[in-house]
């Protein structure tokens, strides 16, 4: 595995490689009051991402293989019934690939295009023409493993929380989080947001927050027994992937456990 500051650029090809689903999902899926309808998921049968499932003859998902950067069109059985390797493919011409393929289920493939984003997505050479390539796998492997480890450590958090939303991975900034609604709603909601970053323009590598909203007094947050409070721009507990090493070791899990379980007590203590 790649050391957590070493998946820049395998991480921005991902974040690209998910639009795929990101859009077809938009143009799609039941529309959501909180715009969910554009989330993905991480599925452990498959070690990859998936979208949402979408009516067509028959019944589909677009999904992403990771490591090799593959796109799959999969039916309800988890089988492919289209698969298009990304390596020397351009945003556009994967575009039409897929819109092309799903006119052949009998979808209706004009609204599906590509997100827009505010000017905090990442640019590459992927928005501007240049293709997508796969030399760096281990760095896609390791970033893979990131999200099939955080999953299983979040379900109890979203089990016992209420108020917890599902799990989802947002195309805009590539996190898995749920949030957790404790009181009012939209911006006067009182809220605890959980979850992994893949690295941003914050944190060049993965890590892991715990945000709650209203942001608090800065100086007036605990002191935390791992990780530290984020306090630049936005307010969370942050715990980066190379404080907590490997993620295949069984004691890192829990390491991890333990940094979100404080963080969710703490947050909830400033919240009260």
């Amino acid at each position: 595995m790649k050391e957590a500051t070493q998946l820049t650029q395998g991480r921005v090809q991902l974040h690209y490689a998910i639009q795929f689903m990101a859009a077809t999902n938009m143009a799609l899926a039941t529309p959501q009051p909180d715009g969910s309808q554009v989330t993905i998921h991480w599925n452990p049968q498959i070690s990859g991402f998936i979208g949402q499932r979408l009516a067509g003859d028959p019944p589909f998902a677009l999904a992403l293989e990771p490591v090799s950067l593959t796109s799959l069109i999969l039916n309800q059985q988890l089988q492919p019934l289209a698969t298009l390797p990304l390596n020397g493919m351009t945003m556009a011409a994967a575009l039409e690939w897929h819109t092309m393929e799903l006119a052949k289920l009998g979808v209706d493939k004009d609204p599906i295009r590509f997100l827009d984003y505010p000017e905090d997505f990442p640019d590459h050479p992927l928005a501007h023409g240049a293709v997508f390539t796969v030399e760096d796998e281990d760095a896609r492997r390791t970033l893979a493993a990131y999200y099939a480890h955080t999953q299983p450590l979040l379900q109890p958090i979203v089990q016992t929380e209420t108020g917890a939303s599902p799990i989802f991975i947002w195309p805009h900034h590539f996190d898995m989080a749920t949030l957790i609604t404790l009181s009012g709603r939209g911006e006067d909601a009182q809220t605890i947001g959980v979850g992994l970053s893949p690295g941003d323009g914050s944190y060049d590598q993965p890590y892991w927050y715990v945000s709650p909203w209203p942001y608090p007094v800065t100086d007036q947050v605990p002191t935390l027994s791992s990780g530290h409070w984020h306090t630049e721009g936005w307010v969370a507990a942050v715990l980066t992937g190379s404080e907590i090493g490997d993620l295949s070791l069984k004691t890192n899990q829990i390491g991890l456990k333990t940094f979100l379980d404080e963080a969710v007590s703490t947050c909830h203590r400033l919240l009260a």
